[in-house]
């Protein structure tokens, strides 16, 4: 790791935005005034419907104190910056983002605390084991097929006895009155979303049965945390003594 001061690593490859990154989205991470909107709290409080600081106490809850933690995307709002605090000075915290700005974005707010930032395209496998892996609401703004390899790298980046942590939108429940508005909405702005909706984060696992799984759901179904934990192979764990009788 570099300094305890945030740093931009630049990959040696040329890393590409992908095309639907600035066709979609690049309203929000390219135009620095709506950053700086989105990265106001009470903006992600309203556009979560109230559950943006749930969703970041229950991501916290999987990390633990002095721990190696990578997160894949940058975020709007203070869930780095909570997350930086919860790793602490005795862990290492790295955010990795293909679009240039959103890590500059960061650098600039977060040069005081222990992170660093890397341009890198998640759709590419990661070269380092961590104790635990982020995705916050990463995967509805995915196309189907770099949702899979973004999802499977981040399986991949986890040590034995580590864990994914996928935190994104969920299929909301048929009495949440907000899902006729919802569907509209999404398919205006987030048109990948609802292969999301159909399909299990679990389901897009080449090796699912390599790690434990837990999901959970918050507002009427609206909102989903699955973390993965990968089991600790038989050749890893410690040898039994062979018993006196």
């Amino acid at each position: 790791m570099l300094s305890g001061k945030a740093n931009v690593i630049k990959n040696s490859k040329i890393v590409k935005e992908p095309l639907y990154v600035s066709e979609l989205y690049g309203f929000m991470y390219h135009k620095g005034k709506i950053g700086q909107l989105m990265d106001d709290d009470r903006v992600q409080a309203l556009i979560s419907c109230g559950f943006k600081k749930k969703l970041v106490e229950e991501m916290l809850e999987d990390i633990d104190t002095n721990s190696n933690v990578l997160q894949i995307g940058c975020t709007f709002g203070s869930q780095m910056q909570k997350t930086a605090d919860k790793i602490g000075r005795y862990g290492t915290y790295v955010v990795i983002d293909v679009v240039q700005e959103q890590l500059n974005r960061a650098r600039n707010q977060l040069i005081d605390k222990k992170i660093d930032f890397e341009l890198h395209d998640a759709r590419k496998p990661l070269s380092k084991k961590y104790d635990a892996v982020i995705c916050f609401m990463l995967l509805h703004e995915l196309p189907e097929v770099s949702r899979r390899k973004v999802i499977n790298n981040a399986l991949d980046a986890v040590k034995q006895g580590g864990k994914a942590i996928f935190i994104d939108y969920n299929k909301p429940s048929d009495f949440n009155v907000l899902r006729f508005i919802l569907k509209p909405f999404n398919r205006l702005c987030f048109p990948f979303i609802e292969k999301l909706w159909e399909t299990p984060i679990k389901n897009y696992a080449v090796h699912n049965n390599h790690f434990v799984w837990d999901k959970k759901t918050y507002g009427a179904r609206m909102f989903q945390k699955v973390v993965a934990v990968r089991k600790v192979s038989d050749e890893k764990k410690p040898e039994s003594k062979p018993s006196f009788y």
